[in-house]
């Protein structure tokens, strides 16, 4: 006869040892997650870390060259940026480049909220007086991505066919004008010849 106790005893070992397995079996996968969460942040740490110092190296560079410090104190207003930025429809990314510092810095230029060093203004100054060519050049060839988009042609062809056919009525009014002018000209003259008989005619006649 079985021993039920013995067998009994034998499924529960069983069942728990499957139990077991699974669970280390989810621990292993959760250890797995852990470990490459935390390579990404020491990766993550390692890159910030990195980041001030490349920034720094950038903004030591513009890509503009610029004069020697010659101890003169050089203007700069963030309005003047702003503005010399709009004019040749220059992106914060690629006056950010041109000067050697990043786009966020370009924005807190332009809003006041910090003041550019000696040697980046004085790479604005040179920016400021290269002319709308070489500065275009200068772009394509430090920021290729950035070039400004050309402007579209049509509103002015537009505006010069609307001037045109404006001018064409104007003409047409004033041939149409000197047309009815002439054509009533004799007219008018057999009036005018008219009145001057009557009043030459004697005063017989007009009380006739």
């Amino acid at each position: 006869m079985p021993d039920f106790k013995q067998t009994f005893q034998d499924e529960v070992r069983r069942l728990a040892r499957k139990e077991l397995k699974a669970f280390e079996a989810k621990i292993n996968e959760q250890k797995k997650t852990i470990n490459a969460l935390q390579k990404r942040v020491n990766d993550l740490e390692k890159k910030q870390a990195a980041a001030p110092a490349s920034a720094s190296a950038a903004e030591k560079k513009p890509a503009v060259p610029v004069s020697e410090n010659t101890g003169r104190k050089v203007r700069f207003s963030p309005k003047s940026l702003a503005k010399f930025r709009k004019k040749y429809s220059l992106s914060q990314k690629a006056l950010a480049i041109l000067l050697g510092v990043t786009p966020f810095t370009v924005s807190h230029w332009e809003i006041g909220k910090n003041r550019p060093r000696t040697v980046q203004i004085e790479a604005f100054s040179a920016l400021t007086k290269l002319g709308k060519r070489k500065l275009l050049a200068l772009v394509a060839e430090k920021a290729p991505g950035e070039l400004p988009a050309p402007k579209k042609a049509a509103p002015k062809k537009a505006k010069a066919a609307k001037k045109a056919v404006e001018k064409k009525a104007v003409e047409k009014k004033a041939v149409e004008k000197k047309a009815a002018e002439k054509k009533a000209a004799p007219v008018k003259r057999g009036r005018k010849k008219a009145a001057k008989a009557v009043k030459a005619a004697p005063a017989e006649v007009k009380n006739a």
